[in-house]
């Protein structure tokens, strides 16, 4: 399940689908994927159309576009790192404490980290100033806008407020992509 505009999660399904992302979105997209079996669906369909589009172009467009070799090696990175989360989210590991005593763990990727909350913690209400992918791995997580649960993605768009509040009986974990230059305000 999805709770955020209808545009918004197809604009970010079909730049995952292009490999359009920097590597922390495209993280939060290969997760998501992984963990719903309707994003894998959604992934396939922008494929098939991304494709599509491509016969269609002139090939002197195309031939300017990346090596498909250096885009499928990007994925490759991307999916193996996606892995590497997930392990990471049930193993016993040491969190760090970040900014309003949050722990979270570093990932290797910039913008990107796992996020742990106890039961009913919470985030501090924020604004977005470009979009960040919140992918839930374990637990559930709410906001004003909804309730998500393990594969929700939660796209935080330019200009949104919420507080996001780990919801439910166990800690929630999330995945929390931001593309570099990213800001948020407190609200």
């Amino acid at each position: 399940m999805l709770f955020t505009r209808d545009d918004t999660y197809a604009a970010f399904m079909m730049d995952h689908a292009a490999g359009n992302h920097p590597e922390s979105l495209a993280l939060a997209g290969d997760l998501h994927i992984m963990l719903s079996p309707a994003a894998a669906r959604e992934a396939f369909a922008w494929s098939i159309i991304g494709g599509a589009l491509l016969e269609a172009e002139d090939p002197e467009a195309v031939a300017a576009q990346p090596e498909p070799e250096r885009r499928y090696q990007k994925r490759k990175r991307t999916r193996a790192g996606a892995t590497a989360i997930l392990d990471a989210a049930v193993q016993d590991v040491t969190w760090k404490r970040g900014l309003f005593g949050l722990p979270y763990l570093p990932v290797g990727v910039p913008g990107g980290r796992l996020m742990r909350l106890s039961p009913g913690q919470g985030v501090p209400r924020h604004a977005h100033t470009a979009i960040e992918a919140t992918l839930v791995i374990r637990g559930e997580l709410r906001d004003e806008f909804g309730h998500y649960r393990k594969g929700d993605l939660m796209l935080g768009e330019p200009g949104m407020r919420h507080k996001p509040v780990a919801a439910g009986e166990e800690a929630c974990i999330c995945y929390v992509a931001e593309p570099p230059r990213f800001a948020w305000r407190l609200q």
